[in-house]
């Protein structure tokens, strides 16, 4: 994200270390821009899914971006995320792509949120789910596709809104043709990055700013 060169170069290496030391697989940032741009793959129950994650600029030095020779993040673009996501596609049955931008603590997109979204559906992307604006944001169905522009925070320290307490997970079920369900559950932060589940209108409101269609079962929202 646009926080993850913040302690330069050695920040960005010991940060590698110790993923890789734990088996952790990570996105979108690397030891120089192939690495950075470069697919996961993970196979799950005879599916295989390819990661891929980029971040808009967001006022953050031109050199937090990874270059041929230095590490940093990936810068998004249109037509090289395209390319990326056709090429994961010959060797996975899905991508998924992750896109950290947009404007702080708004509940609307952007156009280049928009425009970005919709080009990596366009180029083969299942799914596309964005973070960054630290509040819960439209979602939309694009193509058949999901595109979940911002999900909120969700262990953060932004005790001082409701809105930047608020966040939706997840859980999505995956056939090797794609998505079969997904489930969405409102959470609220409590005494600083704690969430809890939460029901009732409260929960019924966080989910709402999704302006998708859902069916509540038990509290758990269902995407129609």
């Amino acid at each position: 994200n646009n926080h993850t060169p913040n302690f330069g170069r050695k920040g960005l290496e010991d940060t590698f270390g110790y993923l890789n030391e734990a088996g952790i697989e990570y996105i979108g940032a690397g030891n120089n821009l192939s690495e950075a741009r470069e697919a996961k793959y993970l196979t799950v129950s005879g599916i295989t899914i390819a990661w891929l994650a980029r971040t808009e600029q967001l006022m953050v030095p031109a050199n937090y971006a990874a270059g041929e020779k230095n590490p940093g993040t990936a810068f998004w673009n249109k037509e090289e995320m395209a390319e990326a996501i056709k090429e994961a596609k010959t060797k996975a049955d899905l991508v998924i792509v992750s896109i950290h931008a947009g404007v702080e603590y708004t509940n609307e997109p952007t156009k280049e949120q928009r425009n970005f979204a919709r080009a990596a559906i366009e180029a083969g992307a299942e799914l596309v789910i964005g973070h960054h604006p630290h509040v819960v944001q439209t979602a939309e169905k694009y193509q058949g596709k999901y595109i979940f522009y911002s999900l909120g925070n969700f262990v953060f320290d932004q005790m001082w809104s409701r809105e930047t307490r608020e966040g939706v997970v997840l859980k999505i079920a995956l056939t090797q043709s794609g998505v079969k369900q997904i489930a969405a559950t409102p959470i609220l932060i409590e005494d600083y990055c704690q969430p809890r589940i939460i029901e009732g209108a409260e929960g019924e409101k966080i989910i709402k700013i999704l302006g998708l269609e859902t069916e509540n079962k038990n509290g758990v929202y269902i995407l129609k």
